[in-house]
């Protein structure tokens, strides 16, 4: 959600003729209906900042807006002030709006920018008007509309990302989910973050984080929405040419592949910076790549692979990578995919297939000349920028893995000869701790084993590597996941004037339960549930599961402590029990701390209602071939308090994917 700020006149002012205007007014039946009804968040003049010096804090706003509304109506000083700031801030998206019929004129200085008029006695007359003046601003590829950069075109414009302060306790929540590995939990952020001031920095903090836990979908979203906005961020665009590719792999759909090449484009059109343009032709460099594997993928035989394999894409595939490498040499990722694909070409070169490859004999003889000599010059430059790299890294820094496993990616192309040394450097490169890191190395290597290029040595480290990372016996075959969602109703507190779970009725919920959940259980699907531990159903639950000897996870929306203080007061009894299920299950927290974490105070998020959408999210988000949703429930739209067994089946509806099994809970008090 694009966020708005607005500068104007406070209160009633006069114009220079002594008419009275009534500020307030223009707010409350312009502004504020016209941003709503273009959908942007927060960034009124009320919006009030933390304590602390209030200038600082009305630049950082002038400077974060997506779109800033300006009132020039009267000679108010403070509005021409902060105006003059955010045309040297910032290029685009600056509104004006002048009232009229009133005595002052536009100053000299904004005479000749448009503004859009309205009545001062009808204000609200002109809301759909400012509604759609403000969506256009949003949307226009417009260079600028600032006098500053119109006469100054070379000035660079302010990067709001260089003032804008992440909450510790936002970063250290991604990070816990990222830790986790709990991709239903970064959907989550990626959602509440929206409409915070710091939303597009928090967006590419979670996004970044998703890309990481392999969550393809989730990231893309992130980003598209990101780009929705800001159509020329070279961070999003890069992001979402890598995410295209990568789910282009797996659907097969040619819009993914094409989508990935327009966000290549976009950066190569916007920006001059070196290390990001070399990023880019990386990318245009692996997309060749992609498409090049896929003509030959299918077939069996070694030599067809390799007749097929000879072809322009493979060059076109070279050559980007090449030109990425030589505009960044620091950039060793796209000259190692130079060195690999060069040396493929180089052995292709050999072949009957390479002629046809080229318009004519003459051609493919002076290209295979070239050849030799890059190739050749690659072969020294790239492991000396490998090596580069690894000085500039400590031991902590997350990219070094992967630059040691490109170091023993130059030793395979480098000194083939020397097997062993080859292969003790992948296992010295590649932790036992990180096997996807192997899977991303495996691959490259099979292509060079498939296509007959140093193919004994490639198949010697696979074999080598693949025993190292065996994780499970031949024939062992994991069961599919049947991810179950259980909710349920509390127990009734002493003295609730209507019944919905009576205490005496305990052991009929007990029996209703174990019928639900074992009617579920077959031999194809393993079942894991998730549920919170409330008194009541979802206690019993997790009881039942243990009975039955399936996996039960406690998802609590805050620590341990808290979640009994506030959920089990005089209910000592079914508080013992709760402790005794943490001892024995695994434990899952959204926040660290009683209620919401202090990012999102002032949000009017409930944090028993975030506690749902957070286990919804990390169902959905499981990869389980079915979820199921299963609840103890009276049938009621609304429940006794938020976060309860009704607006858990509500998600469920919404998710649109989830079954949904009813245990009706009017047998409890019938």
């Amino acid at each position: 959600m694009a966020r708005a700020f607005v500068i104007r006149a406070f209160g009633t002012k006069t114009d220079s003729s002594g008419k009275k205007i009534d500020f307030e007014r223009v707010h409350r039946e312009l502004i504020d209906p016209a941003l709503k009804a273009a959908g942007l968040g927060g960034g009124t003049t009320g919006e009030l900042v933390e304590p602390g010096n209030i200038r600082e804090d009305m630049f950082r706003l002038i400077l974060e807006a997506d779109v800033l509304v300006c009132d020039i109506t009267v000679h108010n000083a403070n509005v021409f002030y902060e105006l003059g700031i955010r045309h040297a801030l910032r290029k685009r998206r600056t509104v004006l709006i002048k009232g009229g019929p009133a005595s002052d004129s536009t100053p000299f200085d904004v005479l000749t920018d448009r503004y859009l008029p309205y009545e001062i006695d009808d204000p609200a007359a002109a809301r759909h008007s400012l509604a759609d003046t403000i969506t256009a601003a949003l949307k226009s590829d417009r260079a600028t509309d600032s006098p500053i950069f119109q006469m100054l075109p070379t000035l660079p414009e302010a990067d709001p990302s260089n003032v804008v302060v992440l909450p510790p306790d936002f970063r250290e929540e991604v990070s816990r989910a990222q830790a986790a590995k709990a991709k239903g939990w970064l959907r989550l952020l990626s959602e509440e973050v929206r409409g915070q001031r710091f939303q597009w920095e928090g967006l590419k903090l979670v996004a970044t984080a998703q890309w990481d836990v392999q969550d393809y979908d989730g990231a893309r979203r992130s980003w598209e929405v990101i780009r929705e906005t800001y159509p020329s961020d070279v961070t999003a665009n890069l992001a979402l040419a890598n995410i295209y590719e990568r789910l282009y792999r797996k659907a097969k759909q040619q819009v993914l592949l094409e989508a990935s090449e327009q966000a290549i484009e976009r950066v190569l059109g916007i920006t001059t910076n070196r290390k990001q343009r070399a990023e880019a032709l990386a990318l245009k460099g692996r997309n060749q790549k992609t498409r090049w594997r896929l003509e030959f993928g299918d077939l069996k035989v070694v030599d067809e692979r390799r007749k097929v394999a000879m072809n322009r894409a493979l060059i076109r595939s070279y050559e980007a990578y090449r030109d990425a490498f030589f505009e960044d040499l620091n950039h060793f990722y796209p000259g190692l995919n130079a060195l690999q694909m060069g040396t493929i070409l180089l052995d292709l070169a050999g072949s009957d297939a390479w002629n046809d490859a080229f318009e004519n004999d003459k051609e493919a003889d002076s290209y295979r000349e070239n050849l030799e000599e890059q190739v050749s010059s690659l072969r020294s430059v790239v492991p000396t920028s490998v090596a580069a790299a690894l000085r500039r890294m400590d031991d902590s820094d997350p990219d070094r893995v992967w630059a040691e496993i490109s170091n023993a990616d130059v030793l395979f192309l480098t000194d083939a000869k020397r097997e062993r040394r080859v292969i003790n450097a992948y296992r010295d490169a590649i932790p036992q701790a990180m096997p996807f890191a192997w899977d991303a190395t495996r691959g490259q290597l099979a292509l060079f084993a498939d296509l007959g290029v140093q193919a004994d040595l490639a198949q010697k480290v696979i074999t080598d590597m693949d025993g190292r990372f065996a994780d499970r016996p031949p024939g062992e075959r994991a069961r599919a996941v049947h991810l179950v969602v259980f909710a349920g109703h509390r127990v009734d507190a002493p003295g609730r004037a209507k019944p919905r779970f009576p205490g005496l009725q305990e052991n009929r919920a007990r029996v209703l339960i174990h019928e639900a959940v074992k009617g579920l259980l077959d031999d194809a699907h393993e079942v894991v549930v998730l549920a919170s531990a409330a008194p009541g159903a979802d206690i019993l639950a997790h009881e039942v599961c243990a009975e039955l000897g399936l996996t039960s996870i406690i998802c609590l929306p805050m620590p341990p402590e808290d979640f009994a203080r506030f959920s089990f007061e005089n209910l000592d009894t079914w508080r013992t029990r709760f402790l005794d299920l943490q001892s024995a299950h695994k434990v899952l927290v959204l926040s660290d701390r009683e209620g919401l974490p202090r990012w999102l105070h002032g949000s009017g998020v409930d944090p028993w209602l975030r506690g749902n959408r957070w286990v919804m999210e990390m169902a959905l988000t499981w990869g389980a071939e079915r979820v199921t949703l299963v609840a103890l429930w009276d049938g009621k739209k609304v429940g006794d308090a938020p976060g309860g067994t009704a607006h858990m089946v509500r998600l469920a509806e919404d998710a649109g994917t989830v079954h949904i099994k009813r245990i009706d809970a009017t047998q409890l008090v019938r």
